[in-house]
């Protein structure tokens, strides 16, 4: 590779040469790659308070659930720990896997970095390789070792950039493998909780497991149920303590996975855990001869796990391996191993499979499934008994006229006391609902109250702030049935009235048919909110429905490949090689080997232009070969470990982080409860004393038993019924887990949760990075050239430069080339100059070679001038050269450096045509880093819509106002370190406020590399993946389309205010429901032609709350953010190629 022979304008001072020497050393992206830094570059007092504020945010938005607080221990042995600058060794990086403690932590995935090796072809300009890859890839470290190439890399998509950069030295390259760096702390337990139906579960859960002194941090989603927990230690006994005490909470506990260890960084081993069903065992000799076979396997370092032994009774073994298919040590081989030695003459009928370990989806699944179907059940048998519950009490008893002989019959007091025939059938009916249907409330709200006590909380908890709408629902249930049941008793003591017309009146009143109609309408909102809060979730599963569950395996014979088998993804291993055809999907993250195609990898990406992938390219599962070719790729990654389970993963954690709205509903909820039964004691109480005390009319005393108490008993039960909290608690998961599924369709991965879509629906200023940002980053643009007056100087010129850089990489070079390729096309002729030689520090130098066929035009323009050399590059190589530049050329050159434009001059000399020995121009060049061609008109919307927009920059001054001045960004800041672009936000959030005094929404927009503290400092972290980046701790959300990428920021923008906007009407809806409820259920109305809400009209009523929250939420899905974008957006965001790019190439004419 040449080196750099042109200079960027401006001048170069202290700060600039120390901002370059820091880009190496500089904070990643990834808050937990700070390990890989060197104690002497990193950890200055600046970067180490730098360090802290970073994670001090990212516990502030909870971004890292297993986010460790450092305490003065860790911050000692970070002193004295050692660490490496990304690139700054090359001989570390194959003793990467030392169980060196380093200081970083996981993120809620459990933080992965990545070991990529690769194959070079050559390795003759290596170094000039190694170095464009430290500066130009978002690599963490490289090194080299003979013909292979290893890479930290924090994301696989990163691998795909090394590829493309070395491939521009053209230098061929191949990548070999991708293997999983994981930095570990403490234990992660991940777990399905059945039995969460509402926010005040969840803090339930949340309260008593904090009480556990081996728990350190707790996440609990009430939508998707599941809970996360960091422990200190994976010991049986506190593992057992954390489930017994969730379920002493009412809710069942079932832990997917093993408790993953974090304390550690290591280079992961592909190690394979497997538990195997061995079928067709027929005497008590077989597991002992399939254990025998298991360990005269050779080089597999095959271990049986033996806590669970392999019987007839139990044909189920686990062991770990590791796979080698090279040496053949696949779980197929060891599969067939098991057969050889079990099969027998007259037992032929052995089959070995692998019991796939339930995933998570699939708990969730099941778990949601159980859940709905035991509703349903009680929902079923519930329908069949309200029935005759409505034909008895509500038709027969208030529907019919008295004269009715129905009426008469139902009324007819039988058996013992006064109590009428259709009290007994609703006494009958009811109290298997009771005791068998509304259990469901009964058994939580008990195991509530007892894990209320049982721990070790204050009588102000205990008193003032507990329970949830199970308690009240059993509450509910249990007063209008107890109630009714002493009515009862009371009746059947008391003599029959045979005088009047009440000699064939029994007691009537009672609840019973409250207790069938309350459980019927409480099951039937319970029943719909299970439906909807499985469809809003539906978004994360359906990314899982794009892998591929079957493969075409092939095997390698000589340099061939032939087609062996059609298998289950879980029979593949590392290394194995497989076909994919066109129509279909990788099953796993690979490596192409054979073959080229295009993909559709929008279902990553959200990119809908397929992209070519050939030899020696990563492709992922989840994507589609839409191409006409089949390619033959190794697989790189095992199953539960491709880049399409990492964002199902992040997408699914993403969704713990719950707003402040959210923890709202909390402590609504939390107080809500014992506010309720207040309000429901003291109505009793107030219709009670009015009645006892002769203030209420005695028309109003419309019961046959029990006098003003039990009439008033009836307004206390629909108050319990009616307030149930569903609406309130429901109001903001619900909608968040819309917008998050909704922000992945539109090309948007949602990783800050509640938090980063409450804070993103005020951002009111958005900060600009320039490079890789409002920049391409990797491209430089001709904006302005001039050729020579004379037309064939003029030609001359646009052929000597082409020749000149044709072989050259430089950014620039590539920009000059793409720009004559663009603009002239076909009249640039063939080469003339080739060997150009490298000028250190200033251009590139070349003789100029004539072949003698004059028939030909360009032959024959050529000798008419007779150029013997030719200079293409900067001021300095001009002066070096005793270029002659008139006083308008100076004037030109001048204006473009001002704009901050790099500079290029093509100069040729000949003695016959000039009469001298010098160089004379025949070509100038501007140019800068190419403006993302959205840009502009990005910008332009923000403004309109009232957002402040700013541009934080490492880059001199001229150059980052000339790009802002392009883009109409008023509010510049440039030269800054990467690690004070964090402080120049924090003193933009606090020197903007709102009309009210608030301090505005700051949201940073930056590509990853170097930007970490910046992302991390502002309120909102916006992310560009540009299809390399899909993870990054310090961000809350990620652009996933690599083209035209910022008018995805313009649909997340809406779309989080959109969310927000739904959230805070759901919450509005829920309680001003209540508040015009609550008073109704209590009877202000009654007054009024003595119109009651009866406790069964309630529990229908509090059902109608949660079911019209839920559909709220729902109807999100109908919104599309960029339908209100400008209609110049809708065509541009299609294609890269229908965006204009907003600045052409402008041909200034001078006089040469």
């Amino acid at each position: 590779m040449r080196k750099s022979h042109y200079i960027e304008p401006g001048i170069k001072n202290t700060a600039s040469v120390k901002r370059e020497a820091d880009e190496r050393g500089a904070l990643n992206n990834s808050a937990n790659s700070i390990e890989d830094y060197n104690e002497e570059q990193c950890f200055t007092s600046r970067s180490k308070q730098n360090i802290r504020e970073i994670w001090n945010k990212l516990r502030h938005k909870g971004l890292a659930i297993e986010d460790l607080l450092l305490d003065d221990k860790e911050d000692s042995d970070l002193k004295s720990s050692k660490f490496e600058a990304p690139g700054s060794s090359f001989g570390r990086l194959k003793d990467y896997n030392s169980n060196e403690d380093s200081f970083g932590g996981v993120n809620e995935t459990g933080k992965v970095h990545y070991r990529a090796q690769y194959i070079l072809g050559s390795v003759e300009t290596i170094n000039d390789v190694m170095n464009d890859l430290k500066e130009k890839t978002k690599v963490i470290s490289v090194s080299l070792d003979d013909n292979n190439l290893f890479a930290i890399v924090a994301n696989k998509n990163i691998c795909q950039d090394i590829i493309n950069l070395v491939r521009d030295h053209n230098i061929s390259i191949q990548l070999k493998d991708v293997l999983p760096i994981h930095t570990e702390r403490k234990y992660k337990v991940t777990a399905s909780i059945g039995g969460i139906t509402c926010a005040a579960c969840a803090s339930s859960i949340t309260n008593a497991v904090s009480d556990l002194d081996f728990v350190s941090k707790v996440a609990v989603n009430v939508v998707s149920k599941v809970g996360v927990f960091i422990l200190d230690t994976n010991d049986e006994e506190k593992l057992g303590l954390l489930k017994e005490t969730i379920e002493d909470c009412g809710f069942i506990y079932e832990a997917v996975g093993s408790p993953t260890l974090t304390n550690h960084i290591s280079v992961k081993t592909p190690t394979r855990h497997v538990t195997v069903k061995i079928e067709g065992m027929f005497c008590s000799n077989c597991p002992v001869r399939t254990i025998k076979s298991l360990r005269d396997i050779a080089n597999a370092e095959l271990i049986i796990d033996e806590t669970e032994e392999l019987t007839l009774k139990h044909p189920y073994i686990k062991f770990t391996y590791i796979p080698n298919v090279e040496r053949g040590i696949t779980i197929r081989s060891i599969f067939s191993k098991i057969k050889e030695e079990l099969t027998t003459e007259g037992h032929m009928d052995i089959n070995v499979v692998i019991e796939k370990e339930i995933t998570l989806e699939d708990h969730l699944k099941e778990m949601s499934n159980k859940e709905t179907w035991s509703i349903a059940k009680r929902l079923i048998v519930t329908t069949f008994i309200a029935i005759p519950t409505f034909v008895f009490g509500i038709v027969g008893m208030a529907l019919l006229p008295s004269g009715n002989e129905f009426r008469k019959w139902v009324e007819e007091p039988i058996w013992v006391g006064d109590v009428s025939r259709v009290v007994w059938i609703l006494f009958s009916i009811s109290t298997p609902v009771y005791f068998f249907i509304a259990d469901i409330f009964h058994r939580k709200a008990l195991k509530e109250i007892y894990s209320l006590w049982k721990h070790s909380n204050n009588w102000k908890r205990r008193l003032f702030r507990f329970g949830s709408m199970n308690l009240l629902m059993s509450l509910g249930t249990s007063v209008a049935y107890f109630a009714s049941i002493a009515l009862l008793g009371i009746a059947t003591g008391r003599p029959r009235d045979m005088t009047g017309s009440s000699m064939h009146k029994g007691l009537s009143t009672t609840y019973f048919d409250s207790v069938v109609f309350l459980s019927f309408f409480l099951l039937i909102g319970r029943l719909l909110e299970s439906l909807a809060k499985t469809k809003t979730a539906s978004a994360i599963s359906s990314l899982s429905s794009f892998k591929q569950e079957t493969a075409l395996l092939v095997q390698k014979i000589g340099n061939q490949f032939q087609e062996a088998d059609t298998v289950k993804v879980e029979y593949l291993e590392l290394g194995d090689y497989i076909k994919i055809s066109p129509g279909q999907s990788p099953p796993l993250d690979s490596i192409i080997l054979e073959g080229e195609s295009e993909f559709d990898e929008s279902a990553l990406t959200g990119e809908s232009i397929p992209i070519l992938r050939v030899r020696g390219d990563q492709i992922f599962a989840g994507t589609v070969n839409v191409g006409s070719n089949s390619v033959v790729a190794k697989v790189s990654s095992f199953d539960g470990e491709s880049l399409l389970d990492q964002i199902v993963s992040t997408v699914r954690d993403g969704q713990l982080n719950r707003a402040p709205i959210e923890r709202l509903a909390d402590i609504l909820t939390g107080y809500f409860v014992p506010i309720i039964i207040f309000l429901a004691i003291l109505t009793w109480v107030i219709w009670l004393s009015l009645g006892l005390a002769g203030r209420l009319p005695e028309h109003y005393l419309d019961t046959d038993i029990g006098g003003w108490p039990v009439w008033s008993l009836e307004f206390a039960i629909s108050v319990f019924v009616i307030a149930c909290p569903c609406g309130i608690g429901l109001a903001a998961p619900t909608a968040l887990f819309v917008g998050s599924g909704m922000a992945a369709r539109y090309g948007i991965l949602c990783r800050g949760g509640g938090s980063a879509f409450q804070e993103g629906s005020n951002i009111s200023v958005v900060c600009f990075d320039k490079t890789g940002t409002l920049t391409m980053g990797n491209e430089m643009k001709v904006t302005n050239y001039s050729l020579h007056g004379d037309e064939k100087l003029a030609k001359i010129g646009i052929e000597v430069t082409r020749d000149l850089e044709a072989g050259s990489r430089h950014p620039l070079a590539i920009g000059v080339k793409k720009f004559i390729d663009n603009t002239f096309g076909k009249k640039v002729g063939t080469i003339k100059i080739p060997d150009p030689t490298e000028i250190t520090g200033g251009g590139l130098k070349g003789e100029v070679v004539l072949d003698n066929d004059f028939s030909r035009p360009d032959t024959r323009l050529w000798k008419e001038v007779d150029p013997e050399m030719a200079i293409v590059g900067n001021e300095r190589l001009l002066r070096d050269h005793k270029c002659h530049l008139t006083s308008e050329q100076l004037k030109l050159l001048a204006e473009w450096k001002s704009k901050g434009k790099s500079l290029m001059v093509t100069a040729i000399k000949s003695r016959s045509f000039f009469g001298n020995n010098n160089f004379y121009p025949v070509m100038m060049c501007a140019a800068r880093d190419e403006i993302r061609p959205e840009a502009e008109d990005v910008i332009k919307e923000l403004k309109r819509n009232g957002i402040e927009c700013w541009m934080i920059s490492g880059d001199n001054e001229i150059t980052a106002r000339a790009v802002a001045q392009d883009l109409d960004i008023e509010n510049v800041i440039a030269e800054v370190l990467p690690d004070e672009k964090a402080d120049k936000v924090k003193w933009i959030q606090r020197n903007n406020f709102t009309e009210n005094g608030h301090h505005k929404v700051v949201a940073m927009v930056g590509d990853g590399i170097n930007d970490a503290p910046a992302l991390a400092a502002a309120d909102v972290g916006i992310a560009l993946a540009s299809g390399s980046e899909l993870a990054m701790t310090s961000c809350d959300f990620v652009l996933l389309s690599p083209v035209n990428t910022l008018i995805s920021l313009l649909a997340l923008l809406k779309l989080s205010k959109k969310v927000f906007s739904r959230i805070k009407f759901n919450f509005t809806w829920a309680l001003v429901y209540n508040m015009l409820a609550l008073p109704i259920a209590a009877g202000v109305i009654y007054p009024y032609q003595n119109t009651r809400l009866s406790p069964v009209w309630a529990s229908a009523a509090m059902a109608l709350s949660s079911v019209s929250v839920l559909l709220s939420s729902l109807a999100l899905r109908l919104y599309n953010p960029t339908r209100s974008l400008p209609s110049s957006f809708k065509t541009k965001d299609k294609d890269s190629n229908n965006y204009p790019h907003p600045h052409q190439p402008i041909r200034d004419d001078i006089i040469f």
